[in-house]
């Protein structure tokens, strides 16, 4: 793409941050291989790439801007020019979500409009909804707190699903420049599959799926049995679960005093490094080569093992 859009939510840490520099890393990449191109036929191509992370840790934010910034010095991306905004925003704060998205979306419409010469439309347009939190692990007749419960699912579920919604309204808007769009939402493993003393993530993780792969039929993705709206057949949508990475929310769950005994030896073992999760996604999403691993049919939930 000579221009692309990034939106990734919980971007400060772990996966989010992985999937953030294995992007700008695949971009240093392409660029490489334009200037190459470029040498041979004299034209100059120089990929625009505008990154949004959202998270709510300012800190970690910087430090993923940092781990960007310091990749692409290393790989000497000189024929890439790249925009990285920082927001941090509370995702569980419904009450201010659809306000702060908006001001986020619409100020990437009003850098569009600014420019006379339409050099800001974007040929790609990414989002990778990461946020969520794991919630109290234990019996689900064990909650206690209604509240609690509610706090978990408006952050998991309908926050989440409002920010897939916000973000394909804005790709949506923007399809006077037939963009490809993907819709990414993280997935996991334990929302096809019950992992006990963990129902509340997986009741999450199901519901965020089923919203998926219905948004995806609703725009004709691969096998509905109709088209509803063949306009917006460049826009794909992926539940791609990451298998159990090694990150922090995997230590909250080792540590967990009602974790299911069952599923205590699958928690102590060496797990995914987020890194080469990200990789996979990345390739996936952005094939150099033609490969029928890299074929996903919009709406589907694809696993990290099945590509590896």
């Amino acid at each position: 793409a000579k221009s692309a859009l990034l939106v990734i939510t919980g971007a400060s840490r772990g996966l989010g941050r992985s999937i953030a520099t294995a992007f700008h890393r695949h971009y240093a990449a392409a660029a490489a291989a334009a200037a190459a191109a470029s040498t041979a036929d004299g034209n100059t191509r120089v990929q625009r790439i505008r990154t949004v992370l959202l998270a709510r840790s300012m800190e970690g934010l910087q430090e993923t801007k940092r781990l960007i910034e310091k990749q692409q010095q290393e790989l000497n991306s000189r024929n890439t020019q790249s925009v990285v905004s920082l927001h941090s925003i509370d995702l569980s704060d419904l009450s201010n979500l659809e306000k702060n998205l908006d001001e986020i979306l619409n100020g990437l419409t009003d850098e569009e409009e600014e420019d006379a010469s339409n050099s800001n439309k974007f040929d790609q347009m990414i989002l990778i909804n990461s946020a969520g939190s794991l919630g109290k692990i234990g019996p689900c007749w064990n909650l206690r707190s209604l509240s609690e419960m509610q706090q978990v699912m408006d952050f998991n579920i309908t926050s989440s699903l409002w920010v897939s919604i916000r973000f394909l309204r804005f790709a949506m808007q923007q399809q006077q420049t037939q963009a490809q769009t993907t819709l990414v939402n993280i997935s996991s493993l334990i929302a096809v599959q019950a992992f006990p003393s963990m129902g509340l993530y997986s009741a999450g993780k199901a519901a965020r799926d089923m919203f998926h792969a219905c948004m995806s039929q609703e725009l004709g993705g691969e096998g509905t049995g109709g088209n509803h709206h063949s306009d917006n057949n460049n826009i794909k949508i992926l539940n791609y679960a990451p298998g159990p990475l090694e990150t922090d929310m995997v230590e909250q769950i080792r540590s967990a005093p009602q974790l299911d005994p069952t599923l205590k030896p699958h928690y102590q073992k060496k797990l995914v490094d987020p890194d080469d999760s990200a990789q996979v996604l990345v390739s996936l999403l952005l094939p150099t080569t033609y490969d029928k691993k890299n074929q996903f049919a919009s709406g589907s939930h694809v696993d990290y093992y099945d590509l590896i």
